[in-house]
């Protein structure tokens, strides 16, 4: 009786919450589940759109150029390019991906671009600028991500996003108690018999009543989901800003695993490979790394896109090892799946927010939360009108 009074005497403040919060970030959370939505499918509606870039002939195995080799052939191409990232082992018929960064008479920021490349021969297929507007065929989808993540302002872009997902995980749980019966205690059968009523949509309705039980039965259906996304939200907009602190704040983590027993002597890249791969082999994987950042300095490699296909895998994605390559020591090394519970609380957010937790048909399923994310912003504000014309006409 205590729990059913408390929820009446809470109810009108819930419902003021989840008015004003879902009016607060209609906009934003209209324009992220869209392009969330589309950006599931980023890179395979990119390569349709530009394949004259994205497509290369596959060498076989035996005529595959090294990193060193790959780097050589840039560098003798395009002095002036300074490589951050290379996706140096590409699926079957893809062109390698090369990140750059260039200096440029004129700019005092260098400008970022994106470098395509023959896996055989290392030559130059086509480039392009990372940052760009907005509707032609090679800027569109890195537009549609970049508003996606950040509405395309920023690191205050990012912030925006990163509140406004703290808000909406807030508001779920607000949304799932304003779904609950109120005269009954949970613990009674007739609380679940009510409640099951509450996941139906009633077709022979009217149209009102049929866009408010849209808008409280899909998101009862998904509720798992959505509440996944916003909270992975925080995590890829504030990661270090609040979502790390916290979690290792209320939940044990273990350090990066490191590797200091061989000896110190640098390394070339190619010898940095070998050390990556054969640390995560000692932990447990067979993959070969598929792609590599590069420190500004020189000083460091990091390796990831752990994969014999070159292409994401699913589950808790892809170990990262960082090779020092004045030492040839292992200085950080994260093994998906490994760790403490804080650390595959960390390792699921992206997998999660993408869907690749659950293959393609994870994929799947986060395209359709996001449109669906879209059709829950339309059918509150439509809820939120009508009550408002019926209480002015009151």
């Amino acid at each position: 009786m205590m729990a059913v009074l408390t929820l009446k005497t809470v109810r009108p403040v819930l419902v003021r919450l989840h008015r004003y919060t879902g009016l607060l970030l209609s906009g934003v959370l209209f324009i992220a589940g869209l392009t969330g939505s589309i950006s599931v499918f980023r890179t395979e509606i990119d390569a349709a759109l530009n394949p004259d870039l994205f497509d290369a002939p596959a060498p076989a195995p035996a005529h595959s150029l090294p990193v060193s080799a790959l780097l050589a052939q840039l560098k003798l191409q395009r002095p002036e390019t300074q490589v951050t990232a290379l996706l140096y082992r590409p699926p079957a018929g893809r062109a390698i991906e090369v990140y750059s960064s260039e200096t440029v008479a004129g700019r005092k920021d260098p400008v970022e671009s994106e470098i395509f490349l023959d896996p055989a021969t290392g030559r130059i297929l086509g480039l392009r600028p990372t940052e760009g507007c907005c509707f032609n065929r090679r800027a569109l989808m890195s537009f549609v991500y970049r508003v996606h993540y950040s509405l395309d302002l920023g690191q205050a872009g990012m912030w925006v996003m990163g509140i406004s997902a703290m808000l909406w995980s807030i508001d779920c749980v607000v949304g799932l108690l304003l779904t609950f019966p109120l005269h009954q205690p949970a613990w009674r059968q007739a609380f679940w018999r009510q409640w099951r009523k509450t996941w139906a949509i009633g077709l022979r309705r009217s149209s009102i009543r049929i866009t408010f039980d849209l808008h409280r039965a899909v998101s009862l259906w998904l509720w798992v989901v959505l509440l996944g996304i916003a909270i992975s939200g925080v995590a890829l907009a504030l990661e270090d800003e609040v979502f790390n602190p916290v979690i290792r704040t209320i939940l044990p983590t273990a350090p990066s695993m490191v590797d200091t027993r061989l000896p110190v002597q640098p390394v070339t890249i190619d010898q940095a490979e070998g050390l990556a791969a054969g640390f995560v082999q000692a932990h447990g994987s067979g993959e070969r790394p598929a792609a590599v950042l590069l420190d500004p300095d020189g000083g460091t490699a990091m390796f990831y896109l752990f994969s014999n296909q070159g292409t994401e895998p699913s589950g808790l994605g892809s170990p990262m090892v960082t090779v020092d390559l004045k030492t040839g020591q292992i200085t950080a090394g994260d093994m998906p799946g490994q760790g403490a519970a804080g650390n595959l609380v960390m390792q699921m957010q992206l997998p999660w927010h993408s869907g690749r937790i659950a293959g393609t048909g994870g994929r799947i399923l986060i395209c359709l939360s996001g449109l669906a994310v879209c059709m829950l912003v339309v059918t509150g504000i439509m809820i939120w009108q009508r009550k408002r014309q019926a209480r002015q006409a009151r």
